[in-house]
């Protein structure tokens, strides 16, 4: 039997004791949890909202409850740096202040901490406009960490803890708190969108719900109009302005809770208006702006002056009226893009009703609508029969008496039925307007005259028709016979 040497027999025993203890060692490390961070209650920060557009959005000061962490590991302390987090729900925490310094060491019962950079040499301001995304609930971290790597003690495998606060965010703006109701802003111009230069825009902000107070700064882009913000008074804010310059726009309204942690602040949808001069203008020929609809009204013979805005410069234009072979000068556009024919006349036989110039090609404006023509209106001649009789009838006769007859009479010449005269007689009394005149009573060319010829026509047609019948009839029963009767009765 072969024996080891002593030395080698103590060799064999160290190398299984170390593979012993180095199989306790990761047995112990395969079971065991990592240290993690506990709340630890929740901490103050003043002021107690802020904007994250800000370059620090958290700043001004906060408050401890209570003191950092004891623990040592040399030569590592918890006590003398601060981190401030961001939580976002479902999320890692993010570095919002990293390396706060002001009041170092916290080792009493409530610290008072400054956030101001000042006051804080090193420390950086991280971004979060990756991370804080939407409206909602955030949570905000307070960690006691190292003063060489800023680690927290679990980091190490150490006990840690952390202080919380919770903020509401709403568009740009947070607040301490959670459950602020939301709101919503819709914001319109009077219903229209294309205004011309130096007319009055009315801009009206409508809060929901009407409850929620504060203001609304009304904006074109980034840059405020009027004179600032407007008070919410019943759910709405009103600005009128008219001084947008020509062009396109794009308008919003902002709304900035009074009470943040009460309703949240937000932000209509831009809404468009256009500032511009009308696309096409018809002036009379002092260069007043004639106006209508569908278009101004123009007399027969009225020469007037088209402008037509949002041609191509340089390009010539033909005009034409509609419905009429007239020609009209053609017209080229300025360097503006504005096309002028400074005379136009309607023509004198022009037909009532709606009309228009038009010319070609087309132009387009700053409103993006095509325009080819140039609409007015045409009254109706002014000599035109009237519906209702501008004079009123009279009794009496435009027409003075006469001592000769007017027309020679249609009956008896000798003019016996009128009492013997035409212009007298003994019932006219001598008048030519009574008794037997030419002109009444039973003149040989009045009414009873005509009714008693009239008469005698019907009665001489009569009486032939019931002589032509008689004898049809006579004739008819020689023929044929009439009606017999029998024998008669013995």
């Amino acid at each position: 039997m072969r024996v080891l040497h002593p030395f080698r027999r103590v060799a064999a025993v160290l190398a299984v004791c170390a593979a012993l203890a180095m199989g306790v060692v990761g047995l112990v490390a395969s079971q065991s949890q990592p240290a993690r961070a506990a709340e630890a209650g929740t901490f103050t920060i003043t002021p107690d909202s802020g904007s994250l557009s800000d370059p620090q959005p958290f700043a001004g000061s906060i408050e401890l409850p209570a003191a950092c962490p004891a623990d040592v590991l040399d030569p590592l302390t918890f006590d003398s740096v601060l981190n401030l987090s961001v939580v976002k729900e479902g999320s890692a925490p993010r570095l919002a202040l990293w390396g706060i310094t002001d009041a170092a060491p916290y080792h009493g019962p409530t610290s008072t901490v400054s956030l101001a950079a000042a006051d804080n040499p090193g420390m950086e301001v991280r971004n979060l406009s990756d991370y804080i995304t939407g409206d909602g609930t955030y949570e905000l971290r307070v960690d006691c960490v190292d003063q060489y790597s800023y680690l927290p003690p679990d980091s190490y495998g150490l006990p840690s803890h952390y202080w919380t606060q919770k903020i509401t965010v709403s568009g740009d703006t947070w607040v301490v708190g959670e459950g602020a109701a939301t709101t919503s802003v819709a914001l319109d111009s009077g219903g229209a969108s294309r205004f011309e230069p130096d007319q009055e825009i009315k801009l009206t902000a409508t809060i929901t719900p009407a409850e929620a107070t504060g203001t609304v700064t009304f904006l074109e882009g980034e840059t405020p109009l009027g004179s600032g913000p407007v008070t919410v008074s019943g759910g709405k804010a009103a600005l009128t302005t008219s001084t947008l310059p020509e062009g396109r726009h794009e308008l919003t309204a902002r709304f900035t809770s009074a009470n943040a942690g009460q309703w949240a602040s937000s932000q209509s949808t831009p809404i468009p208006v256009t500032v511009a001069k009308p696309t096409v203008e018809i002036q009379d020929e002092n260069g007043k702006r004639l106006t209508g609809t569908p278009g101004p009204e123009l007399q027969r013979g009225q020469t007037v002056k088209v402008l037509v805005r949002g041609c191509e410069a340089g390009t010539s234009y033909s005009m034409a009226l509609s419905n009429r072979d007239e020609s009209f000068p053609g017209a080229t556009a300025d360097a503006n893009g504005v096309v002028t024919w400074n005379s136009l006349t309607v023509p004198d036989d022009m037909v009532a009703g709606t009309s228009s110039w038009n010319f070609s090609p087309a132009c387009n404006y700053l409103t993006g609508e095509t325009a080819s023509q140039a609409t007015f209106t045409v009254a109706e001649p002014s000599d035109s029969p009237s519906d209702n009789p501008s004079d009123k009838p009279t009794d009496e006769p435009t027409d003075g008496p006469t001592d000769e007859p007017t027309a020679d009479p249609t009956g008896d010449s000798a003019g016996t039925s009128g009492g013997g005269s035409t212009s007298g007689g003994d019932s006219g009394g001598g008048s030519t307007s009574g008794g037997s005149s030419t002109s009444g009573g039973a003149s040989p060319s009045g009414g009873l005259a005509s009714t008693g010829s009239q008469i005698a026509l019907f009665s001489g047609v009569g009486a032939v028709v019931l002589t032509a019948a008689g004898i049809a009839f006579v004739r008819y029963g020689r023929r044929n016979g009439l009606l017999s009767f029998g024998e008669p009765r013995s």
